[in-house]
């Protein structure tokens, strides 16, 4: 199943659910709503509504991180980060670089390079300070940029 199609059926089951907690009742005698009768029936409800979003906003992150991860991997030719950017870091730097394109934390960047948690933080400002943006998309978009 594509993951489209999860969030489709994601977001309609939170529908669903969200919508059936708020739903009447008839006891023979009148009408009330569910969550007066059955109050915790209406939260376990709604935590399952609550619980479908949760898994749908993954979902759509993971998207995301693999359209970013696209796009950069269809204009890259050949180099690391191109041309232009190869000039302004440094060979520590343009790893770093890769390894957030690739989606790693700075925990698990650090890790994977044998560095600290500081050391990261360092090139990763440096990489921001040299391609002048603010976060990590907007560096990825601009090493794509300048090839």
């Amino acid at each position: 199943m594509t993951i489209k199609r999860k969030q489709t059926l994601l977001m309609a089951t939170a529908i669903f659910l969200a919508f059936t907690s708020v739903v009447f009742i008839f006891n023979g005698t009148q009408t009330m709503w569910l969550w007066q009768r059955h109050p915790y029936f209406a939260i376990l409800l709604l935590l399952g509504a609550l619980f479908c979003f949760k898994k749908w906003v993954a979902f759509e992150i993971e998207k995301q991180k693999e359209a970013i991860k696209q796009d950069y991997f269809k204009t890259q030719s050949g180099t690391e980060t191109g041309e232009q950017v190869s000039k302004m870091l440094s060979e520590r730097e343009k790893e770093v670089l890769n390894l957030i394109v690739k989606g790693l934390s700075n925990n698990e960047i650090a890790n994977q390079l044998f560095i600290s948690l500081s050391t990261v933080k360092t090139h990763i400002n440096n990489i921001y300070k040299l391609l002048e943006v603010k976060n990590r998309r907007e560096a990825i978009e601009k090493a794509i940029s300048k090839e």
